[in-house]
C-alpha cells in the first residue's frame, strides 16, 4: 500500500480547487471513508491486487472473465505482471483460505495519460483460470446509460478516515452518480473531468479515499466504472471513475484476442505463426 503523500508544492499536472491540493493518481490510492462493512457476499467479483513478495493490498480491481482482472492503470504503471498477486473469494484480508492468482500479462490503455487522469484502466490476464464459487464470480459489465440520482455501490478495503487504520474486512458505501457538466463544474471547469469519467456523491465525509483506487462501482449488480481519483478524502467533491462504457471497445477488444490465442494457441506460437504466413 502506498503512503499518503503531504506534498507542499504542487506537482506538476495537479490542480487546486479551494485551497485542495488534488494529488495525481500515480502518488495516491483511493480508499472509503464513511462506509460500513459490506454484507456477506455483496460484491463476489471483488479481488484485492496484492504485491507479490511484500503480501500488503495495494488496489482494488473487479473479475471480469476466469482469466481477466480489471482495474486502474495508475495501479499498475511502471510494474511488471510478475510484481502482483490477486486474492479473490474472500472479504476479511487477515483471515482468507482462498487461492491466489497470478497474472503474467498485463494491458495498459495505449492512451493513458497520468498527469491528466485520463485512460487510466487497465487489464491483467491470469496464468491461470479463477474457480468460480459462491464466494468467488465475475460481474456483468454495464453499458446502459445512467441517470441522474442513479445509486451505484463502491466497495473496497480501506481506511474509515484520512490517515486511518486499515481495516480487514470489505467495506461498502452506497453513492450517487453525478451527471458529466455538474461533475466538471465542481471541480471548477477542470478538464480533467472528461467524458471517460462517470462521477460519484454521496455527503461530506463520504466518498473515496486514499488506498483502493481501481476499485470496482455497480449498479444492479453490473459493473458501471473503476475508481481513479478525487479531492482527498470525502471533502463535498465528486470522485472521478472510469467508466464502463466508454472504454467498452478497449476492454472486449483484448478479451477477444486473447479468445483467439487461446484457440489456436500460446503467445508464442502466434508469433511463430504469424512470422511464417508473412514468409509463405
Amino acid at each position: 500500500m502506498l503512503p499518503f503523500l503531504y506534498v507542499l508544492t504542487i506537482v506538476a499536472g495537479s490542480c487546486c480547487v479551494s485551497g485542495q491540493v488534488l494529488y495525481p493518481p500515480q502518488y495516491t490510492n483511493t480508499r472509503i471513508v464513511g462506509g460500513e462493512e459490506a454484507s456477506e457476499g455483496v460484491a463476489p467479483y471483488q479481488i484485492s491486487l496484492q504485491g507479490a513478495a511484500s503480501g500488503q493490498h495495494s488496489c482494488g480491481g473487479a473479475i471480469i472473465d476466469e482469466r481477466w482482472i480489471i482495474t486502474a492503470a495508475h495501479c499498475t504503471r511502471g510494474k511488471q505482471a510478475t510484481s502482483f498477486r490477486v486474492l479473490a473469494g474472500t472479504q476479511d484480508l487477515q483471515q482468507n483460505a482462498t487461492k491466489y492468482y497470478y497474472p503474467d500479462r498485463i494491458v495498459e490503455h495505449c492512451n493513458y495519460e497520468p498527469r491528466k487522469y485520463r485512460n487510466d484502466i487497465a487489464l491483467l490476464h491470469l496464468n491461470e483460470s479463477i474457480v468460480f464459487d459462491n464466494a468467488t464470480q465475475p460481474v456483468e459489465l454495464d453499458h446502459e446509460p445512467l441517470v441522474p440520482g442513479s445509486r451505484l455501490l463502491l466497495t473496497g478495503w480501506g481506511t474509515l478516515s484520512l490517515g486511518g487504520e486499515v481495516p480487514a474486512r470489505l467495506q461498502s458505501l452506497e453513492v450517487k452518480y453525478v451527471p458529466f457538466e455538474q461533475c466538471r463544474a465542481a471541480h471548477d471547469n477542470s478538464t480533467r473531468v472528461d467524458i471517460g469519467h462517470v462521477c460519484t456523491f454521496n455527503d461530506k465525509g463520504r466518498g473515496a479515499c486514499h488506498g483502493d483506487s481501481g476499485g470496482p462501482l455497480v449498479h444492479n449488480g453490473r459493473l458501471v466504472a473503476l475508481v481513479n481519483w478525487g479531492m482527498p478524502c470525502a471533502r463535498g467533491y465528486p470522485d472521478a471513475h472510469a467508466s464502463i462504457a466508454y472504454y467498452h471497445d478497449f476492454i472486449r477488444t483484448h478479451l477477444s484476442l486473447s479468445e483467439t490465442e487461446s484457440a489456436e494457441g500460446t503467445p508464442e506460437e502466434m508469433k511463430v505463426l504469424r512470422s511464417r504466413r508473412h514468409y509463405s
